[in-house]
């Protein structure tokens, strides 16, 4: 008994760490490997093939017939489908939507790479100082790793430095993206229903970087 007991907590204990995105200067992607997905074209067509996204740029990549990756032009596709990941373009970025009320109102979060904490280290007592990788780490944002092989590129994904991933929290409302914040969603919301807004989250604690909780929050928009 004690030995499943152990085992479940060891289980529960890695479930972050899978949950976790292994990007590196070498491999700026989401996923660890491209994944066959679908991507559905703006004519309503859809198409198969192995996909994955970039997190410097927020553009979708593909593995083309010769094995090389290639970007999926953004005005040619309305969505993706990677498992059970969904992703859609707000505001020019491609971000990982959490279903809502119907198309036009849902959560959606954006991955990207921080690189500028790959260019700072350590200053005079301990504030940051830009150091000379810079040249070297922004010049991977340029190329992208489009026309480049995918194999050779997989098989040296972890030769560069760990990227350090932010998530950026947005609740799109009418179409239009608002970052998920309390100041933000209120203005969005106006002041002619300020008051019942702030009732509401009296109510409803609002976890501001969390999907699900912030869904709670068309409760209130759709009233």
């Amino acid at each position: 008994m004690k030995r499943i007991l152990l085992l479940t907590a060891c289980c529960l204990l890695a479930l972050p760490a899978l949950a976790q995105i292994d990007a590196y200067t070498t491999w700026p992607y989401y996923y660890p490997d491209f994944q066959q997905g679908t991507l559905i074209l703006s004519n309503g067509q859809k198409r198969v093939m192995p996909i994955n996204i970039h997190l410097l740029k927020g553009d979708l990549h593909f593995v083309d017939e010769k094995g090389m990756i290639q970007m999926a032009p953004a005005g040619q596709f309305s969505a993706v489908q990677i498992g059970e990941d969904l992703f859609r373009r707000v505001d020019g970025y491609l971000m990982k939507i959490t279903a809502g009320p119907d198309e036009k109102n849902f959560v959606a979060v954006r991955y990207l790479a921080d690189l500028q904490s790959l260019n700072e280290t350590g200053g005079a007592y301990g504030t940051p100082a830009t150091t000379a990788s810079t040249q070297r780490i922004t010049s991977v944002d340029m190329p992208g790793f489009v026309n480049t092989n995918h194999m050779e590129q997989f098989q040296h994904r972890e030769s560069g430095k760990k990227l350090r991933i932010k998530n950026e929290y947005y609740v799109v409302i009418n179409g239009k993206a608002v970052k998920a914040t309390k100041k933000e969603v209120a203005d969005a919301i106006g002041p002619d229903r300020a008051d019942a807004f702030k009732q509401f989250l009296k109510k409803n604690k609002i976890n501001w970087k969390n999907e699900q909780s912030l869904l709670t929050l068309f409760t209130f928009l759709n009233q």
